[in-house]
């Protein structure tokens, strides 16, 4: 049975779009950029620029008036100055556009005058039976359907499809301000909704929810202005697939900036993490959580529980790994006494838990790899561990690429969650480490505290799906 339409659909994959603004090519910023853009991703809808004095624009017919074209447009895009959007509404309205996307600023965000101007913009679209995204947005970044309304040059090429999709009140999750291109897993759609006027998080939310193409969620809010409804779609989309969420303004300084940011007015911080907890939103703190800790999600299955197994070089990084494990609801597992017998045989240092290869290691040699893949095995195959911590150590000693074949084997395995992070000598050979881990598909971290914290994401999301079903 195919999905029912959806509003989102018109501004994430329209079959047709116009566009009005700066059309000159190959620049950092205006239309033009978003037509180049969708030609080079071979868009195959109609493209529509609209300006008083551009005649063409990569090699595209440019019209002076939305009613010189020949059908009628699905989505508008307006990057112009404020001034100019709303007769550009009133263009769009009578052609009987019925979405638009407005990128410029100067409203809500900036203060009085730019709520009133808002007002004014969300009136005239109501009048016409328009739907508005933003202002003051760049819109969506689709490379499910190869769509985009990103008026910036982003600086790199994207050709890959994941499944991470993003909700956010600001720019900076799009792909002019994170480089999507180094994340592995790739990302799907990236909805900003800036001022967020008309379509909001909620529908976001209920389109997202029924893409099967989207396999985790992550929004940036600020406010909410249907918290209700909120509420019940956040539970309805997280019984289906987590949803991550940073929500600043919890201090009056947040909140203040906020209001200058995007107009939004902070909610009452407490009532907003009751609403979370209920609705099954894994709450996180930081800008780059919302893409780090959707990776363990895009690679492995939901882990049984909380106890997590520990796999180290350091007995210290073992026990400030425990200390923050504990901290964010994990246990540390209680090995079986077939796991803790295969240890002590492996080697006389070891057989604990925290298992730490450090010791051993100083008199294994070149084993020392053979070493840690036993270890590995033997928590991967205990069903006391529900995920599993690793950490690397470097050195110009023990170079990263040392590592290539045993990171290889350990990537190979997606039963359970694993997370690693590396210490060493130098900066340069820990981040090779990470790079060699990442391409053999381990979710590695800058810090123990991310990585551990990551796993415990999803034993916290297993947790309220097995209380919400009524699950032991």
């Amino acid at each position: 049975m195919s999905r029912k339409t959806h509003v989102l659909d018109s501004f994430c994959n329209p079959r047709s779009i116009a566009l009005f603004g700066s059309m000159q090519e190959n620049w950092f910023f205006g239309a033009g950029v978003i037509i180049g853009d969708l030609l080079k991703w071979n868009y195959p809808g109609r493209i529509y620029p609209v300006h008083p004095t551009a005649q063409t624009v990569y090699g595209i017919r440019v019209y002076r008036d939305l009613r010189e074209t020949d059908s009628v447009p699905e989505l508008a895009v307006v990057v112009t100055s404020y001034k100019h959007v709303p007769q550009i509404l009133h263009q769009c309205g009578a052609r009987g556009v019925k979405a638009v996307l407005v990128v410029s600023d100067g409203f809500g965000e900036t203060g009085a005058q730019g709520k009133v101007r808002e007002k004014e913009l969300l009136s005239i679209a109501q009048s016409y039976g328009m739907r508005v995204m933003g202002p003051n947005t760049v819109g969506v970044f689709n490379s499910e359907d190869w769509f985009t309304t990103v008026p910036y040059e982003r600086g790199y090429e994207y050709n890959r499809q994941g499944k991470l999709s993003l909700i956010t009140q600001t720019g900076m999750y799009s792909p002019q301000a994170m480089g999507w291109h180094e994340y592995l897993p790739g990302v799907n759609k990236v909805i900003d909704l800036g001022n967020m006027c008309d379509v909001d998080e909620t529908d976001c939310l209920e389109y997202l929810c029924e893409d099967d193409s989207t396999q985790v969620i992550s929004i940036y809010m600020e406010h909410s202005r249907r918290a209700g409804i909120f509420l019940d779609t956040l539970k309805k989309t997280s019984l289906k697939k987590p949803v991550l969420c940073l929500m600043p303004g919890g201090s009056p300084g947040a909140a203040a900036a906020m209001a200058s940011h995007t107009g939004s007015m902070a909610g009452n911080a407490v009532l907003y993490d009751a609403a979370f907890r209920q609705g099954g939103a894994l709450r996180v703190s930081e800008y780059e959580d919302l893409r780090d800790c959707a990776t363990v999600f895009l690679r492995y299955p939901l882990p049984a529980g909380n106890r997590l197994g520990v796999l180290t070089f350091s007995g210290a990084i073992g026990i400030q790994c425990i200390e923050i494990a504990e901290a964010n609801g994990l246990a540390l597992a209680t090995l079986s006494p077939e796991s803790r017998r295969k240890l002590a045989a492996l080697s006389n240092t070891l057989g604990n838990h925290p298992v730490d290869v450090g010791p051993a290691s100083a008199t294994a040699g070149e084993r020392v790899f053979d070493l840690y893949k036993k270890c590995f095995d033997t928590l991967r195959e205990d069903e006391n561990v529900d995920c599993i911590y690793l950490n690397g150590y470097v050195s110009d000693g023990l170079k990263p690429q040392y590592y290539r074949e045993l990171l290889g084997y350990i990537g190979s395995f997606t039963d359970k969650p694993a997370a690693a992070w590396c210490y060493g000598t130098s900066k340069h050979l820990v981040s090779e480490f990470g790079e060699m881990a990442q391409s053999a598909g381990i979710p590695f971290y800058t810090t123990i505290g991310k990585a551990v914290r990551c796993l415990a994401c999803m034993a916290r999301y297993v947790r309220w799906k097995k209380m919400v079903q009524g699950e032991p």
